[in-house]
Protein backbone atom coordinates (compact mmCIF):
# COMPACT_ATOMS: atom_id res chain seq x y z
CA UNK A 1 0.00 0.00 0.00
CA UNK A 2 2.76 2.45 1.12
CA UNK A 3 2.34 5.91 -0.88
CA UNK A 4 1.44 4.48 -3.84
CA UNK A 5 -1.55 6.57 -5.83
CA UNK A 6 -2.94 6.84 -8.96
CA UNK A 7 -0.91 7.77 -12.02
CA UNK A 8 -1.05 8.47 -15.27
CA UNK A 9 1.99 6.40 -16.22
CA UNK A 10 0.64 3.58 -14.41
CA UNK A 11 -3.36 4.20 -15.74
CA UNK A 12 -1.60 4.47 -19.22
CA UNK A 13 -0.55 0.85 -18.66
CA UNK A 14 -3.91 -0.86 -17.82
CA UNK A 15 -5.17 1.45 -20.90
CA UNK A 16 -2.99 0.04 -23.29
CA UNK A 17 -3.63 -3.86 -21.90
CA UNK A 18 -7.67 -2.35 -22.26
CA UNK A 19 -6.68 -1.71 -25.86
CA UNK A 20 -4.65 -4.81 -26.67
CA UNK A 21 -7.46 -7.08 -25.93
CA UNK A 22 -9.66 -5.16 -28.45
CA UNK A 23 -12.88 -4.76 -26.17
CA UNK A 24 -14.55 -2.76 -23.98
CA UNK A 25 -13.35 -1.70 -20.70
CA UNK A 26 -15.62 -4.73 -19.12
CA UNK A 27 -14.40 -7.63 -21.45
CA UNK A 28 -12.15 -9.45 -18.35
CA UNK A 29 -14.65 -9.02 -16.47
CA UNK A 30 -17.36 -10.64 -19.06
CA UNK A 31 -15.27 -12.87 -20.44
CA UNK A 32 -14.57 -14.40 -16.81
CA UNK A 33 -18.18 -14.84 -16.32
CA UNK A 34 -18.66 -16.39 -20.07
CA UNK A 35 -16.19 -18.85 -19.24
CA UNK A 36 -18.08 -19.90 -16.38
CA UNK A 37 -15.41 -18.71 -13.37
CA UNK A 38 -18.07 -16.35 -11.71
CA UNK A 39 -17.15 -13.09 -11.01
CA UNK A 40 -13.93 -12.19 -9.74
CA UNK A 41 -13.56 -11.80 -5.74
CA UNK A 42 -12.49 -8.30 -5.87
CA UNK A 43 -15.58 -6.64 -7.56
CA UNK A 44 -18.04 -9.80 -6.01
CA UNK A 45 -19.88 -7.78 -3.59
CA UNK A 46 -19.56 -11.10 -1.03
CA UNK A 47 -16.16 -11.02 -1.74
CA UNK A 48 -13.32 -11.00 0.88
CA UNK A 49 -16.24 -10.88 3.97
CA UNK A 50 -19.02 -8.18 1.76
CA UNK A 51 -17.75 -5.42 4.11
CA UNK A 52 -15.52 -2.50 1.53
CA UNK A 53 -13.51 -0.97 4.16
CA UNK A 54 -11.62 2.62 3.90
CA UNK A 55 -8.84 2.74 6.12
CA UNK A 56 -5.74 5.65 6.13
CA UNK A 57 -2.52 3.76 5.24
CA UNK A 58 0.71 4.45 8.06
CA UNK A 59 4.17 2.86 8.12
CA UNK A 60 6.25 1.71 10.68
CA UNK A 61 9.35 4.31 11.15
CA UNK A 62 11.32 4.03 14.33
CA UNK A 63 9.25 3.54 17.23
CA UNK A 64 6.07 5.25 15.62
CA UNK A 65 3.86 5.20 12.66
CA UNK A 66 3.18 8.20 9.72
CA UNK A 67 0.62 8.61 7.71
CA UNK A 68 1.92 8.48 4.07
CA UNK A 69 -0.46 10.09 1.92
CA UNK A 70 -3.24 11.36 4.26
CA UNK A 71 -6.67 10.79 6.05
CA UNK A 72 -8.43 8.44 4.20
CA UNK A 73 -11.61 9.49 2.01
CA UNK A 74 -13.82 7.29 0.46
CA UNK A 75 -15.25 8.34 -2.90
CA UNK A 76 -17.90 5.72 -4.09
CA UNK A 77 -20.29 5.29 -7.40
CA UNK A 78 -22.54 3.03 -8.70
CA UNK A 79 -23.21 3.28 -12.38
CA UNK A 80 -26.33 2.12 -14.41
CA UNK A 81 -25.08 -1.09 -16.13
CA UNK A 82 -28.22 -1.06 -18.16
CA UNK A 83 -29.83 -0.10 -21.72
CA UNK A 84 -29.29 3.52 -22.82
CA UNK A 85 -26.68 3.24 -19.61
CA UNK A 86 -24.48 0.32 -21.05
CA UNK A 87 -21.48 2.15 -21.87
CA UNK A 88 -21.00 3.65 -18.17
CA UNK A 89 -17.79 1.98 -17.13
CA UNK A 90 -16.44 2.39 -20.37
CA UNK A 91 -16.65 5.64 -19.73
CA UNK A 92 -16.00 5.85 -16.34
CA UNK A 93 -12.34 4.42 -17.87
CA UNK A 94 -11.92 6.68 -20.09
CA UNK A 95 -12.53 9.80 -17.31
CA UNK A 96 -10.45 8.30 -14.83
CA UNK A 97 -7.58 10.25 -15.69
CA UNK A 98 -9.28 12.91 -15.71
CA UNK A 99 -11.77 12.49 -12.67
CA UNK A 100 -8.78 11.64 -10.15
CA UNK A 101 -6.69 14.91 -11.32
CA UNK A 102 -9.49 17.06 -10.84
CA UNK A 103 -10.68 15.53 -7.10
CA UNK A 104 -6.98 15.19 -5.81
CA UNK A 105 -4.23 17.07 -8.01
CA UNK A 106 -5.74 20.39 -9.85
CA UNK A 107 -5.61 23.97 -8.15
CA UNK A 108 -8.14 23.71 -5.19
CA UNK A 109 -8.37 19.98 -5.59
CA UNK A 110 -11.28 19.11 -3.45
CA UNK A 111 -9.69 15.90 -1.96
CA UNK A 112 -6.13 17.29 -2.07
CA UNK A 113 -5.08 16.46 1.72
CA UNK A 114 -6.96 13.36 1.69
CA UNK A 115 -5.80 9.56 0.81
CA UNK A 116 -8.78 9.26 -2.14
CA UNK A 117 -9.95 5.90 -2.22
CA UNK A 118 -12.75 5.10 -4.99
CA UNK A 119 -15.41 2.31 -4.97
CA UNK A 120 -16.64 1.60 -8.64
CA UNK A 121 -20.30 -0.44 -8.73
CA UNK A 122 -22.30 -1.49 -11.61
CA UNK A 123 -26.07 -2.02 -10.88
CA UNK A 124 -28.33 -4.03 -13.17
CA UNK A 125 -32.02 -5.04 -13.01
CA UNK A 126 -32.98 -8.46 -10.80
CA UNK A 127 -33.95 -10.69 -13.81
CA UNK A 128 -30.41 -10.33 -15.00
CA UNK A 129 -27.63 -12.60 -14.63
CA UNK A 130 -25.69 -10.37 -12.26
CA UNK A 131 -27.81 -7.84 -9.98
CA UNK A 132 -24.65 -5.73 -8.75
CA UNK A 133 -20.71 -5.85 -8.89
CA UNK A 134 -18.81 -3.55 -6.53
CA UNK A 135 -15.44 -3.04 -6.29
CA UNK A 136 -12.75 -3.18 -3.22
CA UNK A 137 -11.66 0.33 -1.69
CA UNK A 138 -8.48 1.44 -3.57
CA UNK A 139 -6.07 3.74 -4.41
CA UNK A 140 -4.17 3.28 -7.36
CA UNK A 141 -4.05 1.66 -10.57
CA UNK A 142 -6.15 -1.20 -9.16
CA UNK A 143 -8.88 1.50 -9.26
CA UNK A 144 -8.84 0.43 -13.35
CA UNK A 145 -8.32 -2.80 -12.67
CA UNK A 146 -11.80 -3.46 -10.90
CA UNK A 147 -13.14 -1.40 -13.05
CA UNK A 148 -12.11 -4.24 -15.62
CA UNK A 149 -13.80 -6.61 -13.49
CA UNK A 150 -17.21 -4.85 -13.17
CA UNK A 151 -20.34 -6.58 -14.84
CA UNK A 152 -22.69 -4.30 -16.95
CA UNK A 153 -25.53 -6.50 -18.32
CA UNK A 154 -26.32 -4.10 -20.72
CA UNK A 155 -29.78 -5.32 -21.01
CA UNK A 156 -33.32 -3.57 -21.47
CA UNK A 157 -36.43 -4.75 -19.60
CA UNK A 158 -39.09 -3.06 -17.38
CA UNK A 159 -38.26 1.21 -16.68
CA UNK A 160 -37.80 0.47 -12.60
CA UNK A 161 -34.14 -0.46 -12.24
CA UNK A 162 -32.29 -1.77 -8.82
CA UNK A 163 -29.70 0.45 -7.64
CA UNK A 164 -30.92 0.06 -3.71
CA UNK A 165 -29.05 -3.24 -3.54
CA UNK A 166 -26.14 -1.55 -4.41
CA UNK A 167 -27.15 1.46 -1.69
CA UNK A 168 -27.47 -1.36 0.57
CA UNK A 169 -24.02 -2.44 0.65
CA UNK A 170 -22.75 1.67 0.83
CA UNK A 171 -24.89 1.64 3.76
CA UNK A 172 -24.67 -1.01 5.86
CA UNK A 173 -22.07 -2.99 4.55
CA UNK A 174 -19.05 -0.01 4.41
CA UNK A 175 -16.33 0.97 7.10
CA UNK A 176 -15.15 4.16 6.17
CA UNK A 177 -12.25 5.28 8.66
CA UNK A 178 -13.34 9.16 7.69
CA UNK A 179 -16.23 8.76 10.02
CA UNK A 180 -14.57 8.38 12.94
CA UNK A 181 -13.27 12.31 12.76
CA UNK A 182 -16.55 13.18 12.20
CA UNK A 183 -16.80 13.92 8.76
CA UNK A 184 -18.41 12.20 6.01
CA UNK A 185 -17.41 10.04 2.87
CA UNK A 186 -19.04 10.94 -0.54
CA UNK A 187 -21.30 8.50 -2.67
CA UNK A 188 -23.48 9.20 -6.21
CA UNK A 189 -25.55 7.15 -7.75
CA UNK A 190 -25.53 7.73 -11.63
CA UNK A 191 -28.66 6.59 -13.60
CA UNK A 192 -31.59 7.68 -16.14
CA UNK A 193 -34.66 5.74 -15.04
CA UNK A 194 -36.50 5.53 -11.16
CA UNK A 195 -36.09 2.50 -9.12
CA UNK A 196 -38.22 0.35 -6.91
CA UNK A 197 -38.90 0.67 -3.32
CA UNK A 198 -38.71 -3.13 -1.82
CA UNK A 199 -36.34 -5.14 -0.47
CA UNK A 200 -36.20 -8.49 -1.73
CA UNK A 201 -35.07 -11.08 0.23
CA UNK A 202 -33.89 -13.71 -1.95
CA UNK A 203 -32.20 -11.15 -4.04
CA UNK A 204 -30.21 -9.62 -1.12
CA UNK A 205 -29.05 -12.96 -0.34
CA UNK A 206 -28.46 -13.36 -4.10
CA UNK A 207 -25.84 -10.48 -4.39
CA UNK A 208 -24.47 -10.58 -0.52
CA UNK A 209 -24.41 -14.14 0.23
CA UNK A 210 -26.64 -16.70 2.87
CA UNK A 211 -25.09 -14.51 5.81
CA UNK A 212 -25.73 -11.29 4.75
CA UNK A 213 -27.48 -10.01 8.03
CA UNK A 214 -24.93 -11.20 9.87
CA UNK A 215 -22.51 -9.44 8.57
CA UNK A 216 -24.69 -6.50 8.75
CA UNK A 217 -24.73 -7.53 12.44
CA UNK A 218 -20.99 -7.06 12.80
CA UNK A 219 -20.91 -3.92 10.97
CA UNK A 220 -23.26 -2.35 13.59
CA UNK A 221 -26.55 -2.99 12.58
CA UNK A 222 -29.78 -4.39 13.73
CA UNK A 223 -31.59 -6.18 10.77
CA UNK A 224 -34.48 -9.05 10.25
CA UNK A 225 -35.49 -10.87 7.03
CA UNK A 226 -38.79 -10.27 7.55
CA UNK A 227 -38.46 -6.29 8.04
CA UNK A 228 -35.54 -5.54 5.19
CA UNK A 229 -35.51 -1.71 5.01
CA UNK A 230 -36.86 0.38 1.73
CA UNK A 231 -34.92 2.41 -0.21
CA UNK A 232 -36.15 5.32 1.70
CA UNK A 233 -34.46 3.95 5.14
CA UNK A 234 -31.31 2.75 3.24
CA UNK A 235 -31.00 5.97 1.67
CA UNK A 236 -32.01 7.86 5.32
CA UNK A 237 -28.87 5.44 6.78
CA UNK A 238 -26.37 6.27 4.01
CA UNK A 239 -27.06 10.16 4.60
CA UNK A 240 -25.83 9.66 7.77
CA UNK A 241 -22.15 8.97 7.10
CA UNK A 242 -21.96 10.21 3.38
CA UNK A 243 -22.72 12.92 1.16
CA UNK A 244 -24.85 10.74 -1.03
CA UNK A 245 -26.45 12.02 -4.48
CA UNK A 246 -28.08 11.11 -7.39
CA UNK A 247 -26.88 12.13 -10.42
CA UNK A 248 -29.82 12.13 -13.28
CA UNK A 249 -29.14 11.56 -16.59
CA UNK A 250 -31.62 13.17 -18.58
CA UNK A 251 -34.80 15.12 -17.77
CA UNK A 252 -37.42 12.70 -17.21
CA UNK A 253 -39.82 13.24 -15.11
CA UNK A 254 -41.16 10.10 -13.77
CA UNK A 255 -37.18 9.28 -12.37
CA UNK A 256 -36.76 12.91 -10.84
CA UNK A 257 -39.95 12.46 -9.08
CA UNK A 258 -38.98 8.92 -7.50
CA UNK A 259 -35.34 10.29 -6.27
CA UNK A 260 -36.13 13.22 -5.17
CA UNK A 261 -39.02 11.93 -2.90
CA UNK A 262 -35.96 9.74 -1.84
CA UNK A 263 -32.83 11.75 -1.63
CA UNK A 264 -34.55 15.50 -1.56
CA UNK A 265 -34.18 17.86 -4.23
CA UNK A 266 -30.98 19.23 -3.51
CA UNK A 267 -29.47 15.90 -3.57
CA UNK A 268 -30.51 15.14 -7.31
CA UNK A 269 -28.09 16.38 -9.85
CA UNK A 270 -29.81 16.23 -13.19
CA UNK A 271 -27.14 16.75 -16.41
CA UNK A 272 -27.81 15.52 -20.07
CA UNK A 273 -24.72 13.33 -20.83
CA UNK A 274 -23.25 10.39 -19.16
CA UNK A 275 -19.61 11.86 -20.24
CA UNK A 276 -19.58 14.13 -17.64
CA UNK A 277 -20.19 12.34 -14.69
CA UNK A 278 -16.46 12.61 -13.55
CA UNK A 279 -16.40 16.34 -13.45
CA UNK A 280 -19.78 17.00 -11.88
CA UNK A 281 -18.66 14.49 -9.30
CA UNK A 282 -15.80 16.83 -8.81
CA UNK A 283 -17.82 20.09 -9.10
CA UNK A 284 -20.23 18.36 -6.26
CA UNK A 285 -17.12 17.60 -3.87
CA UNK A 286 -15.48 20.61 -4.13
CA UNK A 287 -18.68 22.71 -3.80
CA UNK A 288 -19.20 20.62 -0.13
CA UNK A 289 -15.94 20.47 0.47
CA UNK A 290 -15.60 24.69 0.62
CA UNK A 291 -12.53 24.46 -2.13
CA UNK A 292 -14.85 25.96 -4.43
CA UNK A 293 -17.46 28.31 -4.81
CA UNK A 294 -20.15 28.55 -7.40
CA UNK A 295 -18.64 31.79 -8.80
CA UNK A 296 -15.20 30.20 -9.83
CA UNK A 297 -16.51 26.96 -10.38
CA UNK A 298 -17.14 27.31 -14.18
CA UNK A 299 -13.37 28.56 -14.38
CA UNK A 300 -11.97 25.58 -12.38
CA UNK A 301 -14.17 22.74 -14.81
CA UNK A 302 -13.04 24.97 -18.03
CA UNK A 303 -9.19 25.44 -16.78
CA UNK A 304 -8.34 22.17 -14.98
CA UNK A 305 -11.35 19.93 -16.42
CA UNK A 306 -10.96 21.30 -20.08
CA UNK A 307 -13.99 21.49 -20.55
CA UNK A 308 -16.37 23.94 -23.26
CA UNK A 309 -17.96 26.87 -21.39
CA UNK A 310 -21.37 25.65 -22.56
CA UNK A 311 -20.44 22.09 -20.55
CA UNK A 312 -18.80 23.66 -17.51
CA UNK A 313 -22.11 26.29 -17.65
CA UNK A 314 -24.73 23.60 -17.41
CA UNK A 315 -22.44 21.79 -14.62
CA UNK A 316 -22.78 24.64 -12.23
CA UNK A 317 -26.64 25.07 -12.94
CA UNK A 318 -27.12 21.58 -12.01
CA UNK A 319 -25.07 21.61 -8.97
CA UNK A 320 -26.03 25.08 -7.46
CA UNK A 321 -28.85 23.78 -5.17
CA UNK A 322 -26.54 21.58 -3.39
CA UNK A 323 -25.57 21.66 0.37
CA UNK A 324 -22.65 23.97 -0.33
CA UNK A 325 -20.10 23.70 2.33
CA UNK A 326 -21.52 21.07 4.17
CA UNK A 327 -18.83 19.09 5.06
CA UNK A 328 -16.96 22.25 6.35
CA UNK A 329 -19.32 22.73 8.62
CA UNK A 330 -18.97 19.41 10.20
CA UNK A 331 -16.99 18.46 13.47
CA UNK A 332 -13.17 18.45 13.06
CA UNK A 333 -13.04 19.60 9.66
CA UNK A 334 -10.29 21.09 10.18
CA UNK A 335 -8.45 18.97 12.51
CA UNK A 336 -7.76 15.59 10.53
CA UNK A 337 -4.28 14.49 10.24
CA UNK A 338 -2.53 15.37 7.28
CA UNK A 339 0.26 13.44 5.40
CA UNK A 340 3.65 13.04 7.50
CA UNK A 341 1.67 12.91 11.26
CA UNK A 342 2.93 10.59 13.40
CA UNK A 343 1.28 8.07 15.66
CA UNK A 344 1.87 5.89 18.43
CA UNK A 345 0.27 2.77 17.38
CA UNK A 346 -1.35 2.10 13.91
CA UNK A 347 -4.94 1.30 14.89
CA UNK A 348 -4.66 5.11 16.63
CA UNK A 349 -6.94 7.89 15.17
CA UNK A 350 -5.13 10.87 16.49
CA UNK A 351 -1.60 11.84 16.19
CA UNK A 352 1.12 11.75 19.09
CA UNK A 353 0.91 15.42 19.03
CA UNK A 354 -2.64 16.28 18.88
CA UNK A 355 -5.49 16.19 21.35
CA UNK A 356 -8.29 14.14 20.67
CA UNK A 357 -11.35 17.26 19.51
CA UNK A 358 -14.34 17.74 20.90
CA UNK A 359 -16.78 16.26 18.59
CA UNK A 360 -19.74 18.23 19.67
CA UNK A 361 -17.60 21.69 18.58
CA UNK A 362 -17.77 21.91 14.84
CA UNK A 363 -14.44 22.76 13.50
CA UNK A 364 -15.21 25.42 11.15
CA UNK A 365 -18.21 27.84 12.23
CA UNK A 366 -17.91 29.93 8.71
CA UNK A 367 -16.81 29.13 5.32
CA UNK A 368 -13.93 29.63 3.58
CA UNK A 369 -13.03 33.25 2.64
CA UNK A 370 -14.04 33.07 -0.90
CA UNK A 371 -15.02 29.49 -1.12
CA UNK A 372 -11.58 28.43 -1.73
CA UNK A 373 -9.35 26.44 0.88
CA UNK A 374 -6.30 25.07 0.53
CA UNK A 375 -4.52 22.26 2.68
Amino acid sequence: MGEHVLSKEAYTRVADSVRSEGGSATRRGEQRLESGKGLDPLVDPKGFGAIRRSISRKEKRGDHFVLTVGTAMLLETQFDGTSSMRDNVDLAFGSLPKGYHLLKEADNAPLARYDLQNINGVFNDIGDSVLLTRSQAEMDEKIAEQLRLLIPCRAGGDIEEDPHYGLFGAAYLTAAEIVKYGLKSYHFTATDAPGRHETIWSELRRVYGDDVLDIVESNGFQMKKGSLPSTTEIVAELLKRAHAFVIQIGSDSDTARFWTEIYGPERVVTIPTARHIAETEAAIVGLTEGTLDLQGLEEFLVEEGKLSHSSAGLIREAVAGIPIGAQAALPNFGKIPLKGAKFAQKSDLWPIDAKEPAAAKPAVKAGPKKGMWRP
